[in-house]
């Protein structure tokens, strides 16, 4: 039976802030309840009173099929059977739906420790470290062009993003490099190699949409599938068996805060904070994001994305979050 340590109250920062409300982490106490594991189907699972019990929400109830915990700043809710998790109002994709089992309802322990705590105590986060430099990826470039619209073709609105990205960045007091800052095509491992020879940084892709549905919008903000789960673009077995990242917990805890901060900026429709096995996230060192801005196929949007108003939006929203991810971390 693992024991995390319970939560300090002097390292509690929100890493989701909306337009009226943000969260504040939940302190525990020294006798903060241990994870009593279940297990099921070859998996293993924690009961959502031992959550309750151990961040120290003050009620869960169960209405029509929906868990809900709550304390004063925080609002947590699932329906049982389902992989959607909200926390505020923001949506977060599970590895594993909620089930029900022996009259408790049961979260798997990779959700656990690789997605619901990283969010709730980010300074619990052993790995985190403070960092000096962002590393920007404008997607695509060159020969690749990405995705298009009417307007313009997503390598175009990558790099203007990026460049955008980098002033507000060194505004904020950060060093910046690029994989690309020209119509040039590094390749998907250049790109890696590029980013892990930078120091004491983060790592952002910038990306935008498609779908053969016109009506999809929204955005949709990636970190690497941990080990033991699949992806959100492909629900079967492949991939379970591979290696996570050693910086699993900042990679989400990083892409929380840039996916709360973009949503408060241009209030686009919220896609959720997702899992997979980009090359550019699997190859990377320290924490990563890719973070796909919203859908080229989608006429309204792809108007908004052409505009260097809305671009300002996204990139202010991620040089806000880089600054609320560093001062969330321990060290």
């Amino acid at each position: 039976m693992n024991r995390p340590a319970p939560a300090s109250p002097s390292r509690l920062l929100p890493l989701l802030a909306l337009a009226a409300t943000a969260i504040l982490l939940i302190p525990g106490t020294a006798g903060a309840a241990a994870w009593d594991v279940t297990r099921h189907q070859g998996r293993d699972y924690v009961t959502a009173k031992n959550i309750k019990n151990f961040y120290r929400f003050a009620t869960l109830g169960v209405s029509n099929g929906t868990i809900q915990f709550r304390s004063p700043k925080i609002e947590m809710k699932i329906r049982n059977g389902s992989d959607n998790l909200y926390i505020n109002r923001v949506l977060f994709r599970l590895s594993y739906p909620v089930i029900f089992k022996d009259k408790n309802y049961l979260f798997s322990r990779i959700d656990l420790a690789k997605l619901i705590d990283p969010v709730l105590r980010p300074s619990f986060i052993r790995s985190g470290r403070r960092f000096t430099t962002v590393v920007i990826d404008p997607g695509h470039g060159g020969a690749d062009p990405g995705s298009k619209s009417i307007y313009g073709k997503e390598k175009e609105f990558n790099l203007r993003l990026g460049l955008l990205l980098k002033r507000d960045l060194e505004r904020r007091g950060f060093r910046v490099r690029m994989t690309r800052d020209a119509d040039t095509f590094p390749t998907l491992g250049q790109r890696v190699v590029f980013a892990n020879r930078v120091p004491d940084s983060i790592f952002i892709s910038l990306h935008f949409n498609w779908f053969t549905r016109r009506d999809a919008k929204g955005l949709e903000t990636y970190a690497l599938s941990p080990q033991g789960a699949g992806t959100h673009n492909d629900r079967g077995p492949n991939g379970r068996s591979l290696r996570g990242n050693s910086r699993d917990s900042e990679n989400i805890a990083l892409a929380t805060a840039v996916h709360a901060s973009i949503l408060k900026k241009t209030r686009a429709n919220d896609r959720g904070i997702k899992r997979d096995r980009f090359t550019v996230l699997a190859g990377i060192n320290k924490p990563a994001i890719l973070v796909e801005g919203g859908f080229l196929s989608n006429p309204g949007e792809a108007r908004k994305i052409a505009s260097t108003a809305y671009l300002s939006l996204i990139s202010t929203g991620i040089a806000d979050a880089c600054v609320t991810y560093r001062n969330a971390l321990r060290k």
